[in-house]
């Protein structure tokens, strides 16, 4: 019997192009994936849409004439089932072999250059016409074009190609998908080792085009990952202190100082040639579970940090493997966690108030950190015979004690914040009535229950009641103050409705003193000017008056809207004129296009009169005076900042003016006579208020030229 052979249509290619492809920025990501196969540490894009062409370019194994011929000119060979990558051993990143696919969907010719990285010189090129080989009746019958060169080759080992006659129109959506594609290729972190270890890990993709809008979005996009921190930590060591700052999105750093002296194993004693003067490290927190920004995948997130996750330690920049190891648990993180450990041996006891704090402990899986250090520099912290970590000295105990300590700092914050945020929710009356049935009942079957059972749950049960009622109490200490303050402001709303009726009356009684005949010259000129003084009395009073036309108007106290911040701003500024006594009040550089958050404009009122008195007391003895009002934002943030040129406060303590009944001047009995308020009440509303709202209030460090600044900052969440 007779046989046929199959045959394949060279239509083929484009069929297998569109349906194992599909799009643009696949195709060009599978090139990118290439170069990381082939054990590539670089790999750059040239993106020059203005030459009708791209070039992908990387450094690494490159392909003699054999490799070239059996795979690359092979549609779906097997050789990519490894999987490893030949030198470096890295996972393969893809199995069909379709990278040559990729190359003819997106561009109509190719020109290729490969060096192999071990045949003494000899190097390949070749070229395709696309569409001239789809033409071809039979794929097997489809040629391309090549020179082996035996010198001087181009580079000194890799692959470049070279698309021309593009096929698709790229835009700035199509360069971030590009780099969403291949995002987790890149390492987080740079080094300068050499190491077979190290060599594995450094995978860059340099973007390059002459639009360089477009190599902005594909920077912003691979760095991605660096940027959706839940929280951030920077410390740095000099003298003994650790500085260190914590950061959430869209808030302003809170800053800590600790002395390395206070480690438990120096016992309040640190020895001068035990040091950490050059060290700093940086430490970013995640949260890997639901939707990520800039469009990142969670499971390539997870799998991401599986590889790279971790605080890394280098020396004078060359990394310590061992510190990138996923079973290097130096800093006892997953320990502790695994051991549900929820008291800090290194926090101080003032920061141990919030139970159970370590509990929000970050593993090694949601963390990416460096830890720089100089062993050249540093007394007794040495680096062992392997190279590969240092050596275990007081030194280095040191180093650990000092970033573990950052990151419970960070737990314990954390606690605090959604234990504040749960007071918020929940009624603690009716906690603490809860709890005291619980232990009632417990009493009722203590029989029943083990001893050590129930002395446990009962020790448990009354240290939580004990928590409630102390958190019961200081919500009773805010409403015995709110009392007063609302009695206070419905006697102001009478006497504001009383004092308008009299002003009609101190009207009548200027008009009638004008109209008295005399011709007595000094009684005239007196009475001329008892009518000048009484005409700059009522005014003084309705403008004194007007601070409470906010709040005597149902509609201002009831309705809460987004009120456009300058509008509110320049009501309040109006309302408080006769106040400044002649302080320059700027608010230009605040943004036209700013909201507020929903609230009353009588909650807004009452904050912002306060703060602006505040400022114009702070300045009556300044010799320049001025109030500026402006804005910032950023991603999901904003904030309106209220700086003054008084006499400054001091940061460090700052936080207990917002407590009642404390007061702060620095200014002179005689011009202290002339301010306003006083009773210490006023900021401790504004944070009542704020929190209400939605904002958090604080004093931060001014711009030049001011004394003092008060922020206001909030997220939106739109």
């Amino acid at each position: 019997m007779p046989t046929i052979p199959f045959t394949i249509d060279a239509e083929l290619l484009r069929e297998l192009g569109e349906r194992l492809v599909g799009k643009p920025h696949i195709a060009l990501a599978e090139l990118i994936k290439n170069g990381y196969d082939a054990d590539a540490t670089q790999v750059t894009v040239k993106f020059l849409p203005d030459k009708d062409c791209i070039e992908i370019s990387d450094d690494g194994h490159g392909m003699a004439f054999d490799e070239f011929k059996n795979f690359w000119m092979r549609i779906g060979t097997p050789h990519k089932r490894a999987t490893q990558s030949r030198d470096l051993k890295r996972p393969m990143t893809g199995s069909k072999g379709v990278g040559r696919l990729a190359v003819q969907f997106l561009a109509g010719k190719l020109k290729i250059k490969t060096v192999p990285k071990d045949k003494g010189g000899e190097w390949l090129e070749a070229q395709i016409d696309w569409e001239e080989a789809i033409k071809a009746t039979d794929l097997t019958k489809v040629e391309i074009a090549y020179n082996r060169q035996p010198s001087n080759t181009p580079f000194p080992h890799g692959t470049s190609i070279v698309l021309s006659e593009l096929k698709d129109t790229w835009e700035m959506d199509s360069i971030r998908k590009l780099a969403s594609e291949i995002w987790w290729l890149q390492p987080p972190f740079g080094s300068a080792l050499s190491n077979q270890d190290d060599l594995k890990n450094r995978f860059q993709v340099h973007f390059q085009s002459t639009k360089h809008d477009y190599a902005d979005v594909f920077e912003k996009q691979m760095g991605a990952i660096k940027n959706i921190w839940i929280a951030r930590l920077v410390g740095k060591t000099a003298d003994g202190i650790v500085t260190l700052s914590l950061e959430f999105p869209g808030e302003q750093p809170i800053i800590d100082k600790y002395r390395i002296a206070d480690f438990p194993h120096n016992n309040g004693k640190l020895n001068k040639t035990i040091n950490l003067d050059n060290a700093h490290f940086e430490i970013r927190i995640y949260d890997l579970s639901g939707r990520q920004q800039f469009g990142i995948k969670v499971g390539e997130a997870r799998e991401y940090f599986t590889t790279h996750g971790g605080v890394h330690i280098y020396d004078s920049g060359f990394r310590l493997p061992y510190y990138g190891l996923p079973t290097s648990d130096w800093l006892k993180l997953e320990y502790d966690h695994s051991h549900r450990k929820h008291i800090s041996e290194l926090l101080p006891k003032n920061l141990q108030q919030v139970p159970k704090a370590l509990n929000d402990l970050p593993t090694l899986g949601r963390v990416l950190g460096v830890v720089n250090v100089d062993t050249s520099k540093e007394n007794n912290l040495k680096i062992t015979i392997t190279r590969d970590r240092l050596a275990e000295t007081t030194a280095y105990e040191d180093l650990v004690c000092t970033v573990r300590y950052a990151i419970d700092w960070y737990a314990y914050e954390t606690a605090r914040r959604k234990s504040k945020q749960k007071k918020r929710e929940t009624s603690t009356e009716a906690t603490s009535q809860t709890l005291e049935r619980i232990e009632e009942v417990l009493e009722q079957y203590e029989p029943d229950i083990p001893k050590n059972v129930y002395r446990k749950v009962r020790d448990e049960v009354q240290k939580a009641t004990a928590t409630v009622k102390t958190d019961q109490e200081i919500v009773l200490e805010q409403m015995g103050l709110l009392a007063p303050l609302a009695t206070a402001g419905i006697s102001a709303l009478s006497y504001q409705h009383e004092l308008k009726k009299q002003f009609g009356f101190i009207e009548g009684l200027i008009d009638r003193t004008k109209d008295v005949q005399t011709t007595n010259l000094q009684l005239r000129q007196e009475l001329a000017s008892l009518c000048t003084d009484l005409a700059s009395w009522l005014d003084r009073a309705r403008a004194t008056n007007e601070l409470f036309d906010y709040i005597a108007d149902a509609e201002n106290t009831k309705l809460r809207h987004r009120f456009r911040a300058v509008s509110v701003i320049r009501d309040i500024v109006e309302q408080t004129r006769f106040l400044a006594r002649g302080i320059e009040i700027d608010y230009s550089q605040l943004d036209d296009e700013l909201f507020l958050p929903k609230a009353s404009f009588s909650e807004w009122g009452a904050i912002f009169q306060n703060v602006f008195t505040n400022a114009f007391n702070a300045m009556l003895d300044s010799s320049q005076r001025l109030l500026q009002v402006s804005s910032q934002s950023d991603q999901k943030s904003r904030e309106l900042l209220v700086q003054d040129t008084g006499y400054g406060i001091n940061l460090q303590d700052s936080d207990r003016f917002f407590n009642p009944f404390e007061r702060v001047s620095s200014i002179s009995p005689e011009r202290q006579a002339l301010g306003y308020g006083g009773t210490g009440l006023g900021l401790t509303i504004v944070r009542l208020l704020a929190d209400t709202i939605g904002c958090r209030v604080r004093f931060v460090p001014p711009q030049d030229g001011f004394s003092t600044a008060f922020s206001l900052r909030w997220r939106e969440t739109k």
